[in-house]
């Protein structure tokens, strides 16, 4: 696999930059040099970032700042989507509304549109579970874009910086301000789940502490009533979100018969459109039995019915709002498996050492760039996820030069370095 390129002059790294090097050093050379990453999102990542985006939409106050700054037109306004914000919750349907209207290829109608009900009905239960919060609310979207500092000297190093983008800056209920977090992951939450023990080494719960303590100590943090002499940021309240495991089903005979004659599931009740055709029994002439056909709605979806053997028999699956509200039931009958957070701590020792490692960090990653020697790690390939980058490294595929194999698309940074004919930005992202 040919990969050589031209020595980059300026280096941006972020925590995601730092866990992909850390993980596969030729992974993160793929992406975060020659900017090259699948054409389509991967579902983890898409769900990730939606997440994210209706809980922004949700802690905006009514009505949208961005709106009001922009003297009430609503026209360009990603913040709230056009919808002014006189209701945060409508405003997220219409965002996810927005998101899920077209269906990819890859997906069928039913995995889209249960994807989008999986983050409804998630964020109404992470509403009512955090419904009342001890903690005030003082920044948010605090970006940072700090020099790399030598450890022995404390001086900033040339053409290097620390990027990143901090969700939330709180005031804990004692007064001192902590960093806010919001994380989705397909791993248990329990208070003794490994989930926690994990980000005592994570990147991310190091890199914001550290970087909110070089702003409160330069006063960039005072807009927000932060002091320089004020307790130092050390902590970071982590608010994870469990990813659903439970799928949508098919009710049991008599629970699809119950539901077409009510319309209720799960506490709610759901407008029900049925084509009905009667079985006549041949012999007598009499109706027997009432089969539901195809065509027959749920809510508006078309409902997939499962004929039984016997006459009249059916099953119903659910459709996507269906198994939303038995998702939202779940979730108020056991809140503490899909919703947690907790405090980390980092102490000044942890920050030092941190400091440390970065400055290791980036001096290997030139070291690599200059000569051009990245290396793979083969128990990355498919230890948990299956890699982006196995079509590339597995065919040995050339992408030096700008290539851009297929399933593949470049971004915008590594094209400007393509038209510039050298390499002196890097778009990596928190």
């Amino acid at each position: 696999m040919t990969t050589q390129t031209k020595k980059r002059k300026k280096w941006q790294l972020s925590a995601t930059f730092f866990k992909e090097f850390k993980r596969c050093a030729m992974a993160c050379k793929l992406k975060y040099v020659l900017g090259l990453v699948p054409a389509e999102e991967s579902d983890v990542l898409r769900v990730g970032t939606n997440w994210h985006s209706t809980l922004e939409i949700m802690k905006l106050v009514i009505p949208c700042p961005a709106c009001s700054a922009n003297g009430g037109d609503l026209t360009p306004c990603q913040a709230c989507n056009a919808t002014g914000i006189q209701d945060p919750l409508v405003a997220v349907v219409d965002r996810l509304n927005e998101c899920y209207k077209e269906v990819p290829t890859s997906k069928t109608r039913e995995e889209w549109l249960t994807e989008r009900a999986i983050l409804l009905y998630s964020l109404c239960g992470y509403n009512w579970r955090y419904e009342t919060d001890d903690y005030e609310t003082i920044a948010t979207e605090v970006e940072f874009n700090l020099p790399v500092l030598s450890p022995a000297t404390g001086r900033a190093l040339p053409n290097v910086t620390l990027k990143g983008k901090i969700d939330k800056i709180v005031r804990a209920p004692n007064g001192v301000p902590c960093i806010d977090e919001h994380k989705s992951t397909g791993k248990g939450v329990e208070s003794d789940s490994l989930f926690w023990s994990h980000l005592t080494l994570d990147t991310q719960t190091k890199l914001y502490p550290y970087a909110a303590q070089r702003m409160q100590l330069a006063g960039d943090l005072e807009k927000y009533g932060i002091k320089a002499s004020d307790p130092l940021i050390r902590t970071v309240r982590y608010d994870a979100w469990h990813k659903p495991g439970i799928k949508p089903k098919k009710l049991t005979q008599g629970d699809s018969k119950k539901f077409v004659e009510t319309g209720e599931y799960m506490g709610k009740k759901f407008e029900v459109e049925c084509i009905f055709e009667d079985i006549i029994d041949k012999k007598t002439g009499e109706v027997v039995a009432r089969a539901i056909l195809n065509g027959s709605k749920i809510a508006g979806e078309l409902m997939d019915i499962t004929n039984g053997a016997k006459a009249g028999a059916y099953q119903i699956r659910e459709t996507p709002d269906m198994y939303g509200q038995r998702l939202l039931t779940d979730i108020g009958e056991r809140p503490d498996f899909y919703f947690a957070r907790q405090e980390i701590i980092r102490t000044d020792d942890e920050l030092k050492a941190f400091e440390r490692e970065i400055y290791n960090m980036y001096h290997t990653i030139k070291f690599m760039s200059n000569n051009d020697t990245w290396w793979t790690n083969e128990a990355a390939c498919e230890d948990k996820f299956r890699c982006s980058y196995i079509p590339i490294c597995y065919n040995r595929l050339d992408v030096s030069n700008g290539t851009v194999p297929e399933g593949f698309k470049q971004l915008a940074f590594a094209r400007k370095d393509k038209d510039h004919g050298n390499q002196t930005t890097d778009n990596s992202s928190s």
